[in-house]
């Protein structure tokens, strides 16, 4: 029987992942330079459901976990984690959000008068602060406290409701 060796967490910015994050811009970018609705649509759905999906699965699957383990393995489950989606994330909130914009003013949607107009307000204001409120664990992970496992201490647990 073979046994399997961790080797243990690599550097907490994985630099490739960049890379990969650079090529999806430029796919964007393409995207919306072609001014083609079906890729442009594409472009946008695609990324949109990979964001709302890992980010619904990080909060339901992922955070009970998190929430139910010892510090030790939240930490390592952490400082593996981080360095995955550090690139992933943004990358894919930046990228629906521009391509939603872009989709909307080549369908007209932009055009629309003022009452109608609200609701495209709305749905830019949400985009926009859900992309802020995507970065700020990344942010805290990196700057504040100086390496993603350091914030693993901090995050308060929910009490448990009984009843």
């Amino acid at each position: 029987m073979t046994a399997i060796t961790d080797t243990g967490p690599g550097q907490l910015i994985r630099w490739h992942y960049l890379g990969y994050a650079l090529v999806a811009l430029g796919v964007m970018t393409v995207a919306i330079v072609s001014h083609d609705h079906w890729f442009l649509n594409f472009v946008h759905v695609i990324c949109g459901v990979l964001w709302t999906g890992i980010d619904l699965f990080m909060g339901f699957v992922i955070g009970p976990i998190l929430r139910k383990v010892s510090l030790s393995v939240r930490r390592e489950i952490i400082v593996r984690l981080v360095p995955r989606t550090l690139f992933l994330m943004p990358t894919l909130s930046i990228i629906t959000g521009t391509t939603g914009w872009f989709l909307a003013k080549d369908l007209g949607f932009l055009d629309v008068p003022w009452p109608q107009f609200g609701w495209v307000a709305a749905a830019l204001a949400l985009v926009v602060l859900m992309t802020i409120r995507s970065r700020v664990p990344a942010i805290c992970c990196q700057q504040i406290c100086g390496f993603a496992s350091s914030c693993v201490g901090q995050i308060p647990t929910l009490p448990r409701l009984t009843g």
